[in-house]
């Protein structure tokens, strides 16, 4: 059975998550690879009438666990399908197990990962990479918009830039300890962020940079 790199795409807000995905898919298909997408669960949840801003504690909890179930075993099943293949591959997951742990409290974490049989190292352990992209709203503010996601609620002014920092930094405590965490700011233009975001997966797969 051949081994498939299993990748973290995660960020904070407005990071540029939906760019990098086809970047990704347009750059290594071209150099022969079959590029798996595992999509963003939570949004498919959310999409389907959940809602996190609930009051309703049970329904909420029952939200994060089907979140949580349905990621581990999306990714699974996308895993089994590629080993199938006869050219290379690799799986991108548009976020990943541990950032559901970024969005609630530890004691509920801990319940929902015994509840699935599994545990944070264990998480952690299912991938080869995490590449983290920061919010925009950290370094730059000016291209900041909710334009592209009607499920976000951190607005365009300085409150929701807050709140979008702020999300942004749990997210990176959520994978740290995770080995090859990689943070990629905003300290450049959104084109050489891009190309960090691919040369960080090249190393990933031994290939070597364009």
């Amino acid at each position: 059975m051949k081994q498939i790199k299993k990748i973290v795409l995660t960020g904070g807000p407005c990071a540029g998550k939906t760019t990098a995905l086809i970047r990704i898919q347009e750059h290594f298909s071209s150099l022969g690879y079959k590029v798996f997408t595992v999509p963003e669960v939570p949004t498919m949840i959310t999409q389907s009438g959940w809602n996190y801003m609930t009051d309703n504690k049970d329904f909420y909890y029952e939200g994060e666990k089907v979140i949580l179930e349905l990621q581990l075993a999306l990714e699974d099943k996308i895993v089994r399908m590629a080993e199938t293949c006869s050219e290379p591959c690799v799986v991108v997951c548009d976020r990943g197990a541990m950032d559901i742990s970024a969005y609630i409290d530890e004691a509920m974490w801990q319940e929902l990962t015994e509840s699935c049989g599994t545990s944070t190292e264990l998480i952690r352990q299912r991938y080869d990479a995490v590449l983290h992209l920061v919010s925009a709203a950290d370094g730059a503010e000016q291209y900041y918009t909710t334009a592209n996601n009607a499920q976000r609620y951190e607005k365009a002014d300085e409150a929701g830039l807050a709140i979008a920092r702020m999300l942004d930094k749990k997210v990176i405590n959520a994978w740290n300890g995770h080995p090859r965490l990689r943070v990629i700011n905003n300290s450049e233009d959104f084109d050489s962020k891009m190309r960090r975001v691919i040369e960080e997966i090249s190393n990933v797969l031994e290939l070597p940079h364009a």
